[in-house]
C-alpha cells in the first residue's frame, strides 16, 4: 500500500489512552491498533484493536509475542500446520519474533524443532532460550540440504517458513511425505519483479503429497480471542517469551528496515517515540 507524501506512515503500536469520548475506552487504558508513527494519535475505535494488560506483560510485549508475531506464530501452528507430538518441524528465522514463539510453542506441544538462522550468536540464543533442539546457521553451511538432512535424520513433517528462496530450496528434499508447509514470509527474496527463478517443486509437490499453505494472520481474526488468552497464560506461567531490540526515537524508523533485512536486530525490532 502506497502512503502518500506528507501522511502519517503506517503502522501498528501500543498507546495510552489520553482522552476518550467512546464508552468502551477509559483514560489511562492501554490498547493495541493501527497509529503509524507519531507520539500522539487520534483514533477510532476502528483503528484499536484490543485492549492490553500492562500487569501482565510490558507495552513491548504487545507488540510481539502477545501481538501480530505471537499470534502469527499461534495461529500458523495450531490452525494450519496440524502438529502431532513427536513430529519435526523445521522454522526458518528461527530467533526471529514469529520464528522464535513458533519454536517454543511447538516444543510445548512436544514437537522436535530445529531451526535456521544467519549467525552462531542467533542460533545459540533460539537453542539456550527458545528451546530448540538444533539450530543451523544457514550463512556459514558449505551444503545447507545436508547439513539439514544430518540434523532431521527422519526427515521434515512441518515447515514454517518465513524465508523462501535458496534457503526454502535446501529444505524441500528433506521434507517426509505428507508434510505441511506453512509459508508465512518470503524474506530471502529482495524483489518478485521480475519473479526469480530455480528450482520447480511441483514434483515434490505430488510425488510427497505436500500441503503448502500460504497464511496471512489478519484472515483468521476470528481466533485471536481464543489465542490471546492462551498465549497471555503461557507468558504468565513463564513458559513463553521474548526478546526485544528497541530503538529510542522515532528518527530511528527509517533505518529500522534495513537494519531488519541485514540481520542485525537482537529481537523483535520496535520504535519507542
Amino acid at each position: 500500500m502506497t502512503v502518500p507524501t506528507g501522511m502519517v506512515m503506517q503502522a501498528h503500536g501500543v498507546g495510552e489512552v489520553i482522552a476518550s469520548d467512546h464508552p468502551d475506552f477509559a483514560t489511562g487504558d492501554h490498547v493495541y491498533g493501527s497509529f503509524g508513527w507519531q507520539q500522539f494519535a487520534g483514533a477510532t475505535a476502528a483503528d484499536i484493536f484490543w485492549k492490553v494488560d500492562i500487569n501482565l506483560a510490558p507495552a513491548a510485549a504487545w507488540l510481539g509475542i502477545l501481538g501480530l508475531n505471537g499470534l502469527t506464530a499461534w495461529v500458523g501452528l495450531n490452525h494450519i500446520a496440524r502438529p502431532r507430538a513427536g513430529e519435526t518441524l523445521m522454522v526458518s528465522t528461527a530467533a526471529g519474533a514469529v520464528g522464535g514463539a513458533v519454536g517454543q510453542l511447538a516444543k510445548s506441544a512436544g514437537l522436535r524443532v530445529v531451526g535456521l538462522t544467519g549467525s552462531d550468536t542467533k542460533a545459540a540464543y533460539a537453542c539456550a532460550e527458545l528451546g530448540y533442539d538444533i539450530v543451523l546457521n544457514y550463512r556459514t553451511e558449505d551444503n545447507l540440504g545436508m547439513a539439514v538432512a544430518e540434523a532431521c535424520p527422519n526427515g521434515i513433517d512441518v515447515f514454517f517458513d518465513n524465508t523462501a528462496g535458496h534457503i526454502a530450496d535446501a529444505i524441500f528434499p528433506n521434507l517426509v511425505t505428507g508434510a505441511r508447509v506453512i509459508q508465512c514470509g518470503t524474506a530471502s527474496v529482495p524483489s518478485w519483479l521480475p519473479p526469480p527463478t530455480g528450482p520447480r517443486r511441483e514434483r515434490d509437490i505430488l510425488v510427497k503429497r505436500l500441503s503448502w499453505h500460504g497464511f496471512v494472520v489478519m484472515d483468521h481474526s476470528r481466533l485471536f480471542p481464543q489465542a490471546l488468552r492462551e498465549l497471555g497464560a503461557l507468558v504468565a506461567a513463564g513458559r513463553l517469551t521474548g526478546r526485544d531490540h528497541v530503538l529510542e526515537g522515532l528518527d530511528q524508523a527509517p533505518g529500522a528496515i534495513e537494519l531488519l533485512y541485514r540481520g542485525e536486530n537482537k529481537g523483535r525490532l520496535l520504535i519507542r517515540p
